[in-house]
């Protein structure tokens, strides 16, 4: 299948290429600097651009059947990186008539924010609460839309290695409040090929 992956420099996006690639898919990059980008690959194509740019977006997403959002800036700084540049992805994907949206926000956006610990609740509220701000906007452009989209909501996200083996489902509950990027790769790999979850927002925790 040809996907593309916006945010693929990030740590969840590299994941997302490196194991779409393994999996046999056509990936295309749309990355700000090519460099980044370490993986050579006979099925990789990089595209460099800015998310902000309306044309390079919507060039990119033409003929492509998957489309999946990974955008993302530091947690800690205030941005629209994700909301602005998700809504720009959904103006592109409805011009080139590409239906299928795959969006990475965050365990405690919207009506996930039960599922929190008290802790979390609190760390979200204060330190994130930029990121909040921005994730609840995205995800607003998402449903909004006329797309079949996916929305992932990963808890706390580490750099372990995949295990395979993860909770996954609306408003699910945090065991550990921790997920590898790894294993949030491939579950949305996994809707892909299942398309179990279409229009709908799925927490992902282990």
């Amino acid at each position: 299948m040809n996907i593309v992956v916006f945010g693929a420099t990030g740590k969840t996006g590299m994941e997302v290429v490196s194991q779409g690639l393994e999996q046999g898919h056509i990936v295309t990059a749309f990355v700000r600097d090519p460099i980044k980008i370490s993986i050579d690959h006979k099925n990789l194509r990089i595209i460099e651009g800015n998310i902000f740019d309306d044309f390079s977006v919507a060039k990119t997403i033409k003929g492509q059947e998957a489309v999946i959002c990974s955008l993302g800036s530091s947690e800690l700084s205030k941005t629209d990186i994700r909301s602005k540049g998700t809504s720009i992805i959904i103006k592109a994907m409805n011009s080139n008539n590409v239906k299928r949206l795959f969006v990475v926000s965050a365990m405690g956006v919207a009506e996930s924010w039960s599922t929190l610990s008290f802790m979390g609740r609190l760390i979200f509220a204060t330190l994130l609460s930029a990121s909040k701000k921005d994730h609840e906007a995205q995800e607003k452009y998402v449903r909004e839309s006329d797309l079949d989209w996916t929305i992932f909501r990963p808890s706390g996200l580490n750099d372990n290695p995949m295990t395979g083996e993860y909770i996954l489902g609306e408003n699910a509950a945090a065991v550990t409040s921790q997920i590898p990027r790894a294993d949030v790769a491939h579950a949305i790999l996994s809707e892909i090929n299942e398309n179990k979850y279409v229009k709908k927002a799925v927490t992902i925790t282990n």
